[in-house]
Parts: C-alpha cells; structure tokens; sequence
C-alpha cells in the first residue's frame, strides 16, 4: 500500500478517460517483452509478484457481501455443503442475481477427499485449479474415458452433461473455481442416480441374476453423497502427468500478452480446442498496473482475484457507474457490452486475477483504439471542444490491453 497521501487521494478518485490516454501512451505499443518472468514463474513467488498458491481459508464464516450488485465475496461465504472432506460454496442467480448466462462453484477437498462422479444437464464448466494436486476423470459418449491429474494454473473443461469427478491426491488441500456457462447450473451425482433405480432394474442391466449385487448394495437414498473420502496411495504411477485434450497449463504458457504494466495468458479456443461458451484470462497486474477500459460485444466477463487487491470501475446502461476494490476471493461481474476496467491499486505488489468469459472467443474493443478511430471533428463535437484539440490526442489504431501505472 502506498505511504503517500496525495496517491492515496488520486487513487480513490476514478480515472478519467484523459489521464488513462495518458497512462497509456507511457505503456506504448503493445509488446512481447522477453525479458518478463514467463506466468508459470509466478507460482514460485518473488518480490512484487503474487503466489497462487495462497493460504488456504479453512473456516469459511457466514456470507459477508458488499452494497454492491457487482460484488460476490465467494471465499468467504458460508458453503452450502461442508465435510470433514470438503466443502463446496455455489454463486448463483439466486445469491448473486445480477448473473445471468455464468455461475461458479468454490470446491475445496481436504487430503484423500473426492467430489463424486456428477454431471451438470444444462451447463458446461470451465475450472482453474487454485492449489493442490487433484485426478479428474470424465467419461462422456462412446464409452469414452480421460483421467489425468490436474495442477496449480491448470484449467479443465468439461462438455454439458459430460460425467465427471475430482480426486485430492496430494498431501494439502485442493481448490478450485470452477464456472458455469449457466447462471443456474443444475446437478446430478451417481449415488443419487443409482438410488433412484431399483435393485431389479440395475441387477438386470448389469446381467446379475436376483439376489445379485445391487440387492446387497441395497443403496435407495435419491441424496447424492457429494463429497466422500478415501485412502490417498502416493505410489500410484496414475498420479504422473499426462496431456489430455480436457486440460489446458495456462499458468505454464508464456503470456500472449506482455506489457510493462503487466501480463496475460489467453486460455482460449485457438490454444484450447475443445472449449465451447467458455474461455478463461490468468492476469499479472505489476503494481498500478491497469487494464484498458474496454468492451466485450459477445461475452460476460466474471474475474475472481486470486490475491492482492483489485480496484474496478463498471459503466452501464441507465447511468450506472461504479468503481470498488475487492481482495483475494472475491468476484465481480460484468455484464456483456458493460464499459469497464480493472487496475492494481498497490503500488507495491502486484495481483494474480483469473477472468472467466461465457464465449470460447471473447471479443475485446478497448477505449485506446476506439477514440483513435474516429476523427478530430467527430471527436470535437462529441467533448464540445475545437477539433484542433484532439490533433494532440495519439493516434493507436490498436489495443493496448495493460498499461503501466508510471510515466
């Protein structure tokens, strides 16, 4: 946090368009900079970067929310479903009702905890491993089996309606954020779905002959267990990475973006084929780094700060305008077509942030070019000044995407 009071002030006011054309034109040509420490370097840890892997909240409290529709304090709500294995905080329309086409989950395993096999029937889920070290099996049509073990800065996708569990196979806790492409994603587990049969209907199916093993099983309860637990086995060889078309390292690619205010890695479809209605940005603001205001015509956008701290500004319809700062675990939305940034506010650390988009291919339209595009007598009517004026105004006919917060 700064020790100057004259920033401090600056800080809380919002920046106008001006004064970012200014921060902006000190951040210059959008650039590959290889002399920047590549994302997955951040997981280490050093001086005015942030670690992903945080400190885990063991004893969520009850939901603390702001006056803000945009805001969702996910880390600190109180789960809806919690165990000695786990627990697993939903965000959805009814907790969060300015969401609409998005949702997210919070899941935490504790060592040797598993989310039972399950299936959304109306939602897609796009997930970033946090922390820990999780397997994940999906078996989807044709009979088809992926198993892999998934990392910090890992993110996995699962098609709509596609089976799937996660396995804690490590020694701390597992976290996820997992998104939805639905602001009401529903769920169906496999103990609850065996529970709804009869022991003659699944004994039949199975081609076991009466009393076979489902009369022994004798399991009839519609409940899904959710969460259960199991003896961890370290000398597993199934714990050894593998590749799989589900799971994408976007913590370990170089940035597509780089830029002195900060950098960015795109886990989209052109990297990630199989996504479908979901994408996901891992963002490194350096201190007073900022995002270019921008627009995204064809997607929501849902940023869930991994640490640090994240000040925002949303402009909407109607006259909304909003800007608010948020910490480690909390959420903001923003609508599609919203005007909006984000920035570091610290001018001493910088801030991981994962950004999710409900479209595999987010479009970005950024305040920089957007004046750029137009001329000085269009300009000049818009502010009501001489179009002489705007002769001063740099011309990037491009986006800039981040800037630094120094020049």
């Amino acid at each position: 946090m700064s020790t100057n009071s004259s920033e401090d002030e600056s800080h809380d006011k919002k920046i106008t368009r001006r004064e970012f054309l200014k921060l902006a034109g000190a951040a210059g040509v959008v650039a590959t900079l290889p002399s920047l420490i590549p994302f997955g370097k951040v997981f280490g840890g050093t001086k005015n970067d942030t670690n992903i892997n945080q400190t885990s909240i063991t004893n969520p409290v009850i939901n603390k929310q702001t006056s803000s529709i945009h805001i969702f304090d996910l880390d600190r709500t109180k789960p809806q479903l919690s165990s000695a294995n786990g627990s697993r905080t939903l965000m959805n329309a009814d907790n969060f009702p300015i969401l609409k086409g998005m949702g997210a989950v919070l899941l935490r395993l504790e060592k040797g905890g598993i989310r039972e096999p399950h299936w959304h029937p109306n939602a897609a889920e796009l997930s970033l491993c946090v922390s820990g070290t999780a397997k994940m099996t999906i078996y989807s049509t044709n009979a088809r089996v992926d198993t892999f073990t998934i990392s910090p800065g890992q993110i996995t996708f699962v098609p709509q309606a596609y089976w799937h569990d996660l396995e804690n196979i490590g020694e701390e806790e597992v976290k996820f954020v997992i998104v939805y492409d639905s602001e009401r994603p529903g769920d169906l587990g496999v103990s609850g779905s065996v529970g709804s049969l009869s022991a003659r209907v699944l004994d039949r199916i199975f081609g076991t002959n009466p009393p076979g093993f489902f009369d022994q099983l004798n399991y009839t309860s519609i409940q899904d267990v959710t969460m259960g637990s199991k003896p961890v086995d370290f000398s597993s060889t199934s714990n050894v990475e593998v590749p799989n078309a589900h799971k994408f390292n976007l913590g370990g690619i170089t940035p597509q973006i780089q830029t002195p205010g900060g950098t960015a890695a795109l886990g989209m479809a052109n990297d990630f084929p199989i996504l479908a209605g979901l994408a996901c940005f891992l963002l490194v603001l350096k201190p007073s780094g900022i995002v270019e205001p921008h627009t995204h015509p064809n997607a929501a956008e849902l940023n869930y700060v991994i640490n640090g701290k994240v000040r925002f500004t949303v402009f909407g319809p109607n006259g909304e305008d909003e800007t608010s700062e948020i910490s480690q675990g909390q959420v903001f939305f923003v609508p599609p077509g919203y005007f909006h940034y984000l920035e570091n506010p610290d001018n001493v650390n910088g801030n991981n942030v994962v950004s999710f988009f409900d479209n595999e291919n987010p479009e970005f339209i950024g305040i920089v070019g957007g004046l750029s595009a137009y001329s000085n007598e269009v300009l000049g009517s818009t502010f009501n000044k001489d179009p002489k004026f705007f002769s001063n105004l740099p011309k990037l006919d491009k986006n800039v995407f981040i800037a630094s917060g120094t020049g």
